[in-house]
């Protein structure tokens, strides 16, 4: 079976869309899927690579972004090229050129769409792309969905409800954190308790919450949000202005490496985003699959509040609300009991259901069903609230 996965960008550029591409096409090499990537390169250069699995990887030169659109007018040139042979093209959205590179290139695969989040900060564009939106999911054999929750409130998913699959995004096992990075943090950061926050800068993660959340915790506690992106500048400005500047840091992009020693140093993981474009909530994720308690917002039909349940993998605190944030934290804080009851029940949801090879493994099935091929099998089914006495 030949895959083409379709993505605006693909590691080592790094994101939680960047980050499923990548996971899949590990599980697919492993399950002897013949697999390539086409996506945007972040500089007017075109670049083919092979990747240390194997797999090619095709760059698109790109003049940038506009409007978080890559502008990279080869994309769909390579996909045309293409579209004879592959038997599943996996295409990543959001993504307005991937939408366009299919319309005119019109590849002969069975096609789907893996709808990570709807488009919902651009509302002009959005309107102008709606049509193209409208002809793909048309045109489209399967939509991966990664929640139920963001499939029931998703405006575009209504009318292709019969199509939608309900396949979580899952995170590989974590790596061990490096005992000399640890130490080296431990310097950095000093004997503080740690709380640590991780995401793109973007204006839906919500950092702004979480700054001034933090006029509010114990003078030990340190805020640690690592990640980067165009507005961080802009971030790491805001500490200062709230008067936490010692409280707070912004450690800018952090390697695989530097992830994992902050999530080993942490004592909390926060997410405190704001809306729904934060559709999942991969960051959260990982730290559930380290033992690390979390605190999260509870976004209307997001798949966060499903992935992550109050009470039992952490808690969750209305939305924009910096008290309740703080107060949240300083709970888990609080009570070494409660968070390690809180990671432990994080780290075996992640075990039960969510890890990269269950998402590989229904992903080939989806695969095998849509081709046709025998042996595909139904995903498994999602799991349940326990019942209460």
């Amino acid at each position: 079976m030949k895959v083409l996965q379709v993505a605006k960008f693909y590691p080592p550029d790094h994101g939680g869309i960047e980050a499923v591409a990548r996971d899949l096409s590990a599980g697919f090499v492993r399950r002897d899927l013949q697999v390539e990537v086409l996506c945007a390169h972040k500089r007017w250069r075109h670049q083919d690579t092979r990747d240390a699995l194997g797999v090619r990887i095709t760059r698109a030169a790109s003049f940038g972004l506009l409007l978080s659109t890559s502008m990279a007018p080869g994309l769909p040139w390579q996909l045309w090229r293409r579209r004879r042979s592959a038997d599943i093209v996996h295409v990543h959205m959001p993504d307005p050129l991937a939408a366009v590179a299919v319309f005119l290139a019109r590849p002969q695969a069975r096609l789907v769409l893996h709808w990570h989040s709807d488009v919902v900060r651009q509302r002009v564009a959005r309107h102008v792309y709606r049509p193209l939106e409208r002809w793909l999911l048309a045109r489209a054999d399967a939509v991966v969905a990664t929640s139920r929750a963001y499939a029931d409130s998703s405006p575009a998913l209504q009318a292709v409800r019969d199509k939608v699959v309900v396949i979580p995004i899952g995170a590989p096992p974590p790596r061990p954190a490096d005992p000399a990075r640890i130490e080296r943090l431990r310097q950095r950061y000093g004997p503080r308790r740690i709380v640590f926050a991780l995401g793109r800068m973007t204006y839906y993660k919500g950092w702004e919450v979480l700054v001034q959340a933090a006029r509010e915790l114990p003078a030990d506690v340190l805020v640690v949000i690592g990640g980067g992106g165009p507005d961080l500048a802009r971030y790491q400005a805001l500490p200062a202005a709230a008067g936490v500047a010692d409280r707070v840091v912004f450690a800018g992009p952090l390697s695989a490496g530097g992830v994992e020693a902050h999530f080993a140093l942490a004592q909390v993981f926060c997410m405190p985003s704001t809306v729904r474009a934060e559709a999942y909530g991969v960051a959260a994720l990982e730290a559930m699959a380290r033992g690390l308690p979390v605190v999260a917002t509870d976004i209307p039909g997001s798949g966060l509040g499903w992935l992550h349940r109050h009470g039992e993998t952490g808690l969750t605190v209305p939305v924009r609300d910096p008290r309740a944030l703080a107060e949240a934290i300083c709970t888990l804080l609080a009570d070494p009991a409660l968070r390690q009851r809180c990671g432990e029940a994080g780290r075996a949801r992640w075990a039960a259901r969510f890890t990269a090879e269950t998402m590989a493994d229904e992903t080939v099935a989806l695969y095998r069903r849509l081709l046709g091929m025998a042996g595909a099998a139904d995903p498994a089914p999602e799991p349940q609230a326990p019942s209460t006495p």
